[in-house]
């Protein structure tokens, strides 16, 4: 029999099937759209790091640059001292060792500061004009920064997608029904108007679906156990950094109060005794060194707290993506 045949053939999909596939889907957009989030936080994270190292490393710099002027003032007054025959050669040599050796770490310093500057062009895509010191910033939740870190975030979207993807496996397993409609044109005989439901009956579901089922949940569980493993470190991570930040700040008012606040008292104490004319040039030199020193060492500790803060601030993405 020679036919001439047109139909129209669809799969029909149940709610539940085409409300599972929806989901998954859904599940995988959001892993994406917090994957560029992820992306974002890093840039921000990096840019603010970024800003630290050139603030600090102008500061240096200009506490390097203040020590080659003292070191200078040093050589000079030696020098003087030598000419009115009150000083040594010795003194002289000493000194001028010195101030070569302040002049190599102002250049170093200077390098540093380019390099840092440099760095931070690499993110903003302009040179930095004068840099504002870093404003205050005061540590977030810890739930609110678990929740919202980068791994953590990444890692719960994949668990939702694994679920969602279990759920479309398991809706699998009652098969889709098949409807068709049909016209044949036959030669030499009537033409003929068809009409078919196509049912799939599951053979050995057990061997096929239940174990398709099984592997799905099976990545569900790993999702899971890598989003409980990804919440403990950001957990440890925060305790971390908050300790970090607890004790750099205990240091810097210790510091601050017992060590730069009387290096500046000192200073001051031997410059007024010197201008009195009942001190020493030598001392007040000394005091000045001392000074500039504690004010390194401090400016060192306000920039590894200035990090650790930024850190804290900036690394958790934003509060709507974390939700």
């Amino acid at each position: 029999m020679t036919m001439k045949r047109i139909g129209i053939s669809q799969e029909w999909l149940s709610a539940d099937k085409r409300a599972a596939r929806q989901a998954a889907a859904d599940a995988a957009v959001g892993r994406e759209t917090v994957q560029i989030q992820v992306a974002a936080a890093d840039t921000r994270l990096r840019t603010a790091l970024a800003y630290a190292d050139a603030f600090y490393a102008d500061e240096s710099l200009a506490l390097a640059t203040l020590m080659t002027h003292h070191a200078a003032e040093e050589l000079d007054a030696s020098r003087a001292r030598l000419a009115s025959a009150t000083g040594g050669s010795q003194d002289v040599l000493a000194l001028a060792g010195a101030s070569g050796v302040s002049e190599d770490e102002a250049d170093d310093m200077r390098q540093q500061r380019n390099a840092a500057r440099v760095a931070f062009e690499r993110w903003v895509g302009q040179p930095p004009d004068a840099l504002m010191p870093l404003a205050a910033m005061e540590p977030p939740p810890e739930a609110a920064y678990v929740a919202a870190h980068p791994t953590v975030a990444a890692m719960q979207r994949d668990v939702d997608v694994a679920r969602q993807a279990a759920a479309v496996t398991a809706s699998n397993r009652k098969p889709n029904w098949t409807w068709e409609v049909a016209y044949g044109q036959r030669t030499g005989y009537a033409d003929m108007v068809s009409v078919g439901v196509n049912i799939p009956l599951a053979v050995a579901p057990g061997e096929r679906q239940d174990r398709d089922t099984a592997a799905k949940l099976a990545l569900v569980e790993k999702a899971e156990a890598d989003l409980a493993e990804a919440t403990r470190a950001a957990t440890a991570e925060y305790r971390t950094l908050l300790g970090d930040t607890q004790r750099l700040r205990q240091r810097i008012e210790r510091y601050r109060a017992g060590v730069a606040t009387t290096a500046w008292q000192r200073t001051a104490a031997a410059t007024a005794t010197y201008r009195s004319g009942q001190g020493s040039l030598a001392a007040v030199f000394e005091a000045r060194h001392a000074d500039v020193e504690a004010q390194r060492k401090l400016l060192a500790l306000q920039r590894d707290l200035a990090k650790t803060l930024i850190q804290l601030a900036f690394r958790p993405l934003t509060a709507e993506v974390a939700q």
